[in-house]
C-alpha cells in the first residue's frame, strides 16, 4: 500500500467486511444493511425509497470517511 496513493482499501473483502461497506454495484443492497432501525413498508410490502436512501447513504460514508482520513493535514487547515 505504501506509495500508491490510488489504493481503495475498500478493495480487500476483508476490510469490507470490518467497515461494514456493502458497494452501491450490489443490487437492491439495502436488503443487506442493516442498522437496527425497523425500516418503514409500503402498500405493496417493499421498503419506502426514503429508508432505501438512508441504509444506502450509511454504508456510503463509509468510504467517504475513508477518503477523508487519508488527506494530509495541510490540506484540511
Amino acid at each position: 500500500m505504501m506509495g500508491t496513493p490510488w489504493y481503495t482499501i475498500l478493495s480487500n473483502d476483508a476490510y469490507k467486511e470490518d467497515f461494514a461497506y456493502t458497494g452501491a454495484f450490489i443490487e437492491e443492497r439495502e436488503k443487506l444493511i442493516e442498522d437496527g432501525a425497523e425500516p418503514s413498508m409500503d402498500s405493496n410490502g417493499n421498503m419506502t425509497e426514503q429508508d432505501v436512501r438512508i441504509k444506502c447513504e450509511q454504508s456510503d460514508l463509509v468510504i467517504i470517511l475513508l477518503n477523508i482520513a487519508v488527506v494530509p493535514d495541510s490540506v484540511v487547515t
